[in-house]
């Protein structure tokens, strides 16, 4: 593997000269300084690494020759969709960051009762970009080939009806009373759909909706933990249970 890997939008193909990304450019000749002859890695999400060799480089340009390819499987073999209650500030960029890490493959934000941020249409398109930014960002530190999806966020009324339609999918709710320990839970499941709610966590209205919808109320002991840190300890839980963590 590559020591520097960088994600390309684009198709790729061994032998093919490719211009980087704007971005990408910059990150590789300016901090990394990367220069003509060095190697390190692209992908684009279709399971493979791509070794690429610079070509040539200019003040306003990359341009890379792809030279090899391998392929990558780092996933875990535990499919696991987070449905986040949206947090403040830079709490959700941190929760993804570590979902991705922790090998999640799809995240969901939910607009719920007790959520502090609103987003309408225009500020909710900018932040998914930037959500999608930072999930791409980690999958190129922790080597992962598969980009986990982040989907738009929804109402959690109506994601909720989405999911009556996946039967074979273990369903949990993180909530700090009236649950059982996530460690008790006799299961083996391949498939998970775990909900964490906002700062303020989930109203009472809201968790009837989530065990009207089969959602099993689950918590980890008797402290309550920040929104933050509550997803990113249950991902972890369950890839060590279930998962490659094991």
């Amino acid at each position: 593997m590559e020591e520097n890997r960088f994600y390309h939008s684009e198709n790729l193909e061994l032998k093919q000269v490719v211009e980087l990304g704007s971005q990408t450019h910059i990150h590789a000749t300016k901090v990394l300084r990367l220069k003509t002859g060095d190697k390190f890695a692209l992908f684009n999400g279709d399971g493979f690494d791509y070794v690429a060799k610079v070509a040539e480089v200019t003040k306003h340009k990359t341009l890379v020759e792809i030279i090899d390819k391998y392929e990558v499987n780092h996933e875990s073999p535990l499919t696991i969709t987070l449905a986040q209650g949206l947090a403040a500030s830079d709490k959700m960029d941190w929760i993804i960051q570590k979902a991705v890490e922790l090998g999640i493959q799809s995240i969901q934000p939910l607009f719920t009762e007790r959520s502090i941020v609103k987003l309408d249409r225009e500020r909710a398109d900018k932040k998914l970009e930037h959500w999608r930014t930072v999930a791409l960002a980690a999958c190129e530190q922790t080597g992962r080939s598969a980009i986990p999806k982040i989907l738009s966020p929804l109402p959690l009324s109506q994601w909720l009806s989405d999911q009556e339609k996946q039967t074979e999918t273990l369903r949990l709710i993180l909530t700090p009373v009236k649950a059982q320990n996530i460690n008790h839970l006799n299961q083996k499941p391949s498939s998970i759909i775990f909900m964490v709610g906002p700062e303020g966590g989930f109203s009472e209205k809201e968790m009837a909706l989530a065990s009207h919808s089969a959602f099993i109320p689950v918590n980890f002991g008797e402290r309550i933990l920040r929104t933050e840190t509550a997803s990113i300890v249950a991902l972890s839980i369950m890839q060590n249970l279930w998962g490659d963590f094991a």
